[in-house]
């Protein structure tokens, strides 16, 4: 007897290839057989008569491992038809723990955090035993091996420490971590020089671990940025992605994708093996720290900071850094989303909250991150539509949604909900940016690949039974930036390990996921 058959569907089976008519039978988390009218009994059958089946999502570019014990469910990732998620990713992985913290409570039943977060190595050994709503894959990040062994410390590493950053490092790889991300835009890793970035990838090289990064720059200096972090491929030999692939701040930078784009295709042509992902929407999201705080100022810590922007000087000089940076005056195209000191703030824009106070907008935002010491986050929208497509497009880019789940937060990114939903929807039905089948190629057997997850990403004999089942005619986000929760339309189930978890993008409960290891 089969768990389940999905009778009389529309396959999409990943590879890029048309469409063809079958049934999909389902036993002990695996799909067994993918064939026309498939005979035998199941404990539960879905007809998905005029409906599409598909694999299962994956995240390419996601932040769930700060969640993977405390809120193990992985709802937003569910809810969109994402099975599969790469996390620790902008180089912030929530393992091996700062040097600075010395933090101690209780993480769930797992024990005191100084224990399970101590490295990747003890968090993994934890976290692979733990039932997840969806399945997840972690990267070590780079920044967070510089906190561990240097803190915020602006300078390079002496001989000591770098070797053992590389000792945390291997730890993190040989315990079932994918590789390694760069956070070269954030504190400490921003800190980091190229030769420090290629010494380190060179470990990652000995694993055949992934290189990702989000890079230096993403504005202004993309162009150099890019061929930076091309230049750490080439002399590590590692496969690479780079992250959430954009260009922001001023119109004058849009446009600049299509050059990255190429100096990708050169790079690959030259023998290196090296991808992007991108998320949907032209807002971008992260901390306001490390918007619109000088880089080298951020190794000062949240304290220190929170007193020099009261000085009204040094507040001067980091206006006019920013309205030079940006070339706005304003601040009606920032939205906070985390700001605990004034949860009244959240979802709101910075501009229409200075208005009411009758204050000038840079100060009104100085005195929320003051008031927060420092941890405010927001939603940016300096993007433009025809580079989302343009990456979109591109024959070796992913879909990521760059987002962890929210846990308690009400006010969040939409990405976080909806990135898949709204590009099948919003990009290959309304917009035709590619075909169906080879979207779905770019969400589900394209990064299975390009990370190393042998069974998932293929609706084929003997792969796992990721599954989601869509209506390609109906499939649409309707999450926004003020009700940032609403579910989709048009996805009917969302299958992990063979149990469905979803129906009509509402999660039900369901835990048939779990931490995947490299090497399995």
């Amino acid at each position: 007897m089969f768990d389940l058959l999905i009778k009389n569907g529309r396959i999409i089976d990943g590879t890029g290839s048309p469409s063809y008519y079958a049934d999909v039978a389902v036993k002990d988390g695996k799909i067994v057989k993918v064939k026309k009218g498939i005979c035998g009994e199941a404990q539960r059958v879905i007809d998905a008569r005029g409906l599409t089946v598909t694999p299962g999502f994956i995240d390419s570019h996601g932040h769930s491992d700060s969640s993977v014990l405390t809120y193990p469910d992985q709802i937003e990732k569910v809810q969109q038809g994402i099975t599969t998620t790469l996390s620790g990713q902008c180089g912030g992985s929530i393992a091996p723990l700062a040097k600075t913290d010395t933090l101690s409570k209780p993480v769930g039943d797992f024990g005191d955090r100084q224990v399970v977060y101590k490295t990747m190595g003890s968090l993994l050994d934890i976290a692979k035993d733990v039932p997840l709503g969806s399945n997840m894959a972690l990267l070590v990040g780079h920044g967070q091996l510089r906190r561990a062994v240097m803190g915020l410390d602006n300078r390079a590493p002496t001989a000591e420490e770098m070797a053992e950053m590389k000792v945390l490092l291997r730890d993190a790889l040989e315990h079932g971590a994918f590789g390694m991300s760069f956070g070269l835009f954030y504190a400490p890793g921003c800190y980091a020089s190229t030769e420090e970035c290629i010494e380190l990838a060179k470990v990652v090289k000995e694993y055949e671990g992934v290189l990702a990064a989000h890079m230096r720059d993403e504005a202004d200096y993309l162009i150099r940025a890019t061929k930076e972090y091309l230049s750490i491929i080439k002399a590590s030999g590692c496969r690479g992605v780079i992250s959430h692939h954009k260009c922001y701040q001023k119109e004058e930078n849009w446009g600049k994708v299509s050059h990255t784009l190429r100096m990708i295709d050169e790079a690959n042509a030259e023998g290196y093996d090296v991808y992007c992902d991108v998320y949907p929407f032209t807002a971008s999201h992260t901390n306001m720290l490390s918007m619109f705080i000088p880089r080298a100022d951020r190794s000062v810590g949240n304290d220190r900071l929170s007193e020099m922007l009261r000085d009204p000087d040094y507040r001067a000089k980091v206006r006019r850094i920013n309205v030079d940076h940006y070339g706005k005056e304003d601040l009606d195209w920032v939205q906070i989303t985390v700001c605990p000191a004034h949860p009244e703030y959240s979802g709101r824009l910075v501009g229409d909250i200075a208005r009411e106070k009758g204050q000038d907008h840079y100060d009104t935002m100085f005195d929320i991150m003051i008031d927060c010491n420092m941890v405010t986050s927001a939603c940016f929208f300096t993007m433009c539509e025809e580079d989302i497509e343009t990456v979109m497009a591109h024959k070796r880019a992913m879909i990521c949604t760059d987002s962890g789940v929210a846990g308690e937060q009400i006010f969040f990114h939409p990405r976080m909900s909806a990135s898949f939903t709204r590009v099948l929807g919003r990009y290959v039905r309304e917009r035709g940016v590619t075909t169906l089948p080879d979207m779905i190629r770019k969400m589900t057997a394209m990064p299975a690949a390009v990370y190393g997850f042998r069974t998932k990403g293929l609706v084929w004999d003997g792969f796992d039974a990721d599954i989601c089942i869509i209506d390609p005619e109906r499939i649409i986000d309707n999450a926004s930036f003020d009700d940032c929760r609403a579910p989709a339309d048009g996805l009917n189930y969302v299958i992990v390990g063979g149990k469905v978890a979803a129906e009509n993008a509402v999660y039900n409960g369901t835990r048939a996921g779990r931490v995947l290891l490299r090497e399995e």
